[in-house]
């Protein structure tokens, strides 16, 4: 993978291959490359002349330089990008993964920065095996840091909470509405949720479980009937009674403006007996505020994960050829403990309820109804 850096530009250098093999590129040929975003649609850079003489170029081996000018560069967004080569001899046309980063901004997941945790990985015991039984595989920083990125990703969908705190709305927002966003912050859509006629009755105060949790705040709660924009009443913030980490909002009017505005649709949306549909629409943040300070568990079995990962890899299935020195057997047993490793800190030992899934999501049941 080849990384260009916002505002520099060095000639970059890609080698050309087709079938795992380096294409060896004619002399006379000529050689153009540009930059797009990820899918191809949209140009970041103009269109430049790639020559043979260019400095870290060796056509013969398949090695092709790269340099944009320095007005594109300094324009480029951070993040991927698709390296575009065509050719008129040897090869029609070459697409390339590209990452553009800042000088002072390292690259960066949720939770990780890529030089410190490429670097912790490297050095431990378990990717140390695997790489003796296998001393052909290449671990490149890009290969590793795209395995905690995996690591990450898999942990965080099995846990089923956002590991930063991540802004939801109701529907698809506006561009205003992202570009308010704090730097970098994330955001997704949360649908809205239905009203339940019985939601004010007993002691229930209009109970509400959010689908993201830990709560880090409640900007908007809107009911809207009959319709996604008609017949809307916005609940006052004061009235929000809310449990945070695990996701409870209660209402309890503090203010006389429940009489005319309430009254007005809840009567003819809550006279049917029936569940209205995406009648709650919630604009709101959600998400683990600080992994590394709450829940330190939680960034050492992305790290575990990411090295299962790794490993999984490289690991073959067992032979005669590998297994005689009893090195492929023993790798195999590790497996297996990391596996349960993992398990274990997710859900808590066997048999119990515990581990991070009931630190941030609490105890779980189940009713059994004879």
């Amino acid at each position: 993978m080849t990384t260009i850096f916002v505002g520099q530009t060095d000639p970059i250098t890609v080698a050309v291959e087709f079938n795992g093999q380096l294409v060896p590129i004619d002399p006379g040929a000529t050689i153009t490359a540009q930059l797009f975003t990820p899918d191809g649609k949209t140009s970041l850079a103009a269109q430049v002349s790639c020559l043979a003489t260019s400095a870290g170029a060796n056509w013969i081996t398949g090695t092709v330089a790269v340099q944009f000018a320095q007005a594109d560069v300094n324009a480029l967004p951070p993040g991927g990008a698709m390296l575009v080569l065509t050719s008129t001899k040897s090869f029609v046309v070459k697409r390339f993964w590209v990452d553009i980063e800042q000088v002072n901004v390292p690259e960066r997941s949720q939770l990780f920065v890529k030089d410190f945790v490429v670097d912790e990985l490297r050095k431990n015991a378990l990717v140390l095996l695997a790489m003796s039984l296998f001393p052909t595989v290449q671990l490149t920083d890009d290969y590793i840091w795209s395995k905690v990125l995996a690591g990450e990703a898999s942990i965080e969908h099995m846990l089923r909470v956002p590991f930063v705190p991540t802004q939801f709305f109701p529907s698809q927002p506006t561009p205003d509405q992202i570009a308010s966003l704090p730097a970098n912050m994330p955001w997704r859509i949360d649908p809205p949720y239905d009203s339940d006629p019985t939601a004010f009755e007993g002691d229930k105060w209009g109970f509400i479980k959010t689908n993201n949790r830990p709560i880090q705040s409640v900007q908007q709660m809107e009911y809207v009937y009959p319709s996604p924009v008609d017949g809307l009443f916005n609940v006052p913030i004061d009235w929000l009674r809310i449990d945070s980490k695990y996701g409870e909002i209660r209402l309890v009017p503090t203010s006389m403006t429940i009489g005319f505005p309430l009254a007005a649709f809840m009567i003819s949306a809550a006279s049917s007996g029936r569940v209205v549909p995406q009648m709650i629409q919630l604009t709101y943040v959600a998400g683990i505020a600080n992994a590394w300070k709450e829940y330190p568990d939680l960034i050492d079995v992305i790290k575990k994960k990411a090295i299962l990962l790794i490993v999984q890899d490289a690991f073959l299935p067992q032979s005669g050829s590998i297994s005689a020195d009893g090195l492929s057997q023993s790798l195999s047993v590790d497996l297996l403990k990391y596996n349960d490793i993992i398990d274990t800190i997710i859900n808590g030992p066997k048999g119990q309820n515990g581990g991070l899934m009931a630190q941030i999501h609490g105890i779980r049941s189940v009713v059994v109804c004879g």
